[in-house]
């Protein structure tokens, strides 16, 4: 098996979000700068906008904080997208430690509690998604 680079785990990572993101009826937009913001989902019968923040795993970071950033992170295949100051405040517990003293905190796997707690911002698993177009294909 190769080993990819971080890069590449992004690249990849983003894919599987935008391909949830269609099925959820989002369109998505890479910003020409990355000021914390790594790609702009908009639903355009909606009008719901999102500004994206890409994660390996459920991440705070107080450089996010007041700018209606929402942190897109998987956990056991399925996507959450999440309002980054939400989680602070559900991360309460986090913000004691001296991780995020020092401006970060991540965690992963999400606990039963967590993944209760997001269900509302459950945005779907890719894999559903790849099985159904293959089935139409």
């Amino acid at each position: 098996m190769t080993v990819l680079s971080s890069d590449a785990v992004e690249v990849i990572n983003r894919n599987a979000l935008v391909t949830v993101a269609l099925n959820q009826g989002y369109n998505a937009f890479l910003p020409v700068y990355d000021n914390g913001i790594d790609l702009i989902l908009h639903n355009e019968t909606t009008g719901d906008t999102k500004l994206v923040q890409l994660k390996g795993r459920w991440t705070i970071d107080k450089k996010y904080l007041g700018r209606n950033i929402w942190i897109a992170f998987p956990d056991r295949g399925e996507w959450y997208v999440a309002p980054h100051d939400l989680m602070v405040e559900h991360g309460t517990k986090h913000t004691a430690t001296q991780s995020w003293a020092a401006g970060t905190y991540s965690k992963s796997p999400l606990s039963k509690a967590d993944r209760l707690y997001l269900t509302g911002y459950r945005f779907g698993d890719p894999r559903m998604l790849n099985d159904a177009a293959a089935a139409e294909g």
